[in-house]
């Protein structure tokens, strides 16, 4: 999958989290934010570090890639 922006990453977070069923709250203590932080993350109206992105991803068995483009 190629994302070309932070709310494509958002929302493929709160896509993952809602299919493992783990809730925003339980989520966004496990990686050390705030739930409402978490919550403009998924609806894409603020970005997230890639420190963040990375902590997000790795609780919920995602990984990111890079690659070049071509």
């Amino acid at each position: 999958m190629f994302l070309t922006s932070a709310s494509e990453l958002g929302a493929l977070i709160r896509d993952r989290r809602k299919s493992v069923d783990v809730s925003q709250g339980d989520l966004a203590s496990a990686v050390g934010i705030d739930q409402a932080n978490l919550s403009r993350i998924e609806r894409g109206t603020t970005a997230a570090t890639l420190e963040t992105y990375l902590r997000l991803c790795k609780a919920l068995g995602l990984q990111i890639s890079v690659a070049p483009r071509g």
